[in-house]
């Protein structure tokens, strides 16, 4: 092993280096995180191996959640009316698990004014807060059965709910060195929790060093997906600030993903690589955020040997980023129009930014230094 190493003139070899460092900052109105659920679980591995002869490693993971946690009834009103409900009512809606999707004129929100709100089944038959003795079941019954749709929460297929928030997060990554002195290390850790800044969701990290023994060969692969979709959602329910719905009442709909990784094909490398990702937390002023790094150069042993890597590295991003500003009505004259309603023409949020961007780095043959870091990141805008 050490006379192949000793054969490359490495005085002679061309240098070869990419440092790249590619920033996604979004802090704009855009992704919120979302509460953990009542129930948390964290999952930790650690392998080392040190071995002459063959390794091989595989890990896969795939995690959605959403903040629909139960059967509803959303009550969706038609284009000429609107719900009214006072805040105490909103306050009890809340925080049972329900939702409200604000009502917009012109100039901005009108105030304890709704296009459409979200019901828990548990709160059916529950006297609403604020009033003389109406059960939220009542509210939506007999007059406007026709307006009343029933969700099963939760995870499902199809569209999202009203106000629900879904993340889909996605880890991939395969290692073989076949016929080779190597050395492989990797920790992965999931924390289904929630976390604050200096925390990660998904964090992984890999470090390699690998050597041919006659036609040896070490392949490896590592990808990183997050996928965000939300409608509308109220801002005093995910920001802790209390000044924040000054800047926006409400996080408007977004639909975001971005997936980050890397490769190498090689008979002799040095490669270390951090995957990380969080989403989930309780105060959306910390952003949602991915993290993607890769460094892959040559060898040097102890008898003081070198070489530089041998063979192809890559590394890749892809974004495509999809918002809202807010919801909007149309300019109708607001009047009473009986118990709990009034009238006005309210619109569907219209998507307002797509942002579609990808890159990719390939460098191969004799490799001094390859080298890529990539951020996403996308959140409220206090600042």
């Amino acid at each position: 092993m050490d006379t192949e190493i000793k054969s490359h003139n490495v005085g002679a070899i061309a240098l070869l280096v990419i440092v790249l460092l590619i920033a996604f900052t979004y802090i704009v109105y855009a992704d919120r995180n979302i509460p953990a659920p009542p129930e948390i679980q964290g999952l930790s591995t650690s392998t080392g191996v040190t071995a002459q002869g063959t390794v091989t490693e595989m890990d896969s993971a795939a995690w959605s959640t959403t903040n629909s946690g139960e059967t509803t009834t959303t009550v969706t009103v038609p284009n000429d009316i609107a719900i009214y409900l006072p805040p105490v009512a909103v306050n009890q809606l809340i925080s049972n698990g329900g939702s409200v999707n604000p009502m917009y004129e012109s100039d901005g929100m009108i105030p304890n004014v709704y296009a459409q709100i979200t019901i828990p089944e548990s709160l059916l038959n529950t006297v609403i807060t604020g009033t003389m003795g109406t059960t939220w079941g009542q509210l939506i019954q007999p007059s406007y059965g026709e307006q009343i749709t029933v969700n099963q929460g939760g995870l499902h297929s199809g569209i999202i709910d009203p106000s629900e928030v879904r993340y889909t997060t996605g880890y991939n990554a395969q290692y073989s060195g076949i016929s080779g002195q190597q050395t492989f290390t990797k920790s992965v850790g999931i924390a289904t929790a929630n976390e604050i800044a200096s925390g990660s969701n998904i964090n992984a990290k890999t470090n390699i060093q690998y050597v041919a023994v006659d036609t040896g060969r070490a392949t490896n692969s590592e990808d990183l997906l997050l996928d965000g979709a939300a409608n509308s959602t109220d801002t005093a329910s995910a920001i802790l600030c209390p000044f924040a719905e000054q800047v926006s009442a409400v996080i408007p709909a977004y639909c975001n993903i971005v997936q980050a990784g890397s490769s190498f094909d090689s008979t002799l490398t040095s490669t270390v690589t951090s995957a990380n990702d969080r989403f989930v937390g309780t105060d959306s002023t910390l952003p949602v955020v991915l993290n993607y790094n890769v460094v892959s150069k040559g060898i040097t042993l102890s008898d003081g040997t070198s070489s530089p890597m041998i063979g192809s590295a890559s590394a890749y991003m892809k974004v495509h980023v999809q918002e809202a500003r807010n919801a909007s009505v149309t300019n109708n004259t607001l009047t009473f129009g009986g118990i709990g309603l009034y009238y006005l023409a309210p619109s569907s949020p219209i998507k307002s930014e797509d942002l579609v961007y990808s890159e990719s780095s390939t460098a191969s043959g004799l490799i001094n230094g390859f080298s890529k870091s990539m951020s996403y990141q996308s959140g409220f805008n206090l600042i």
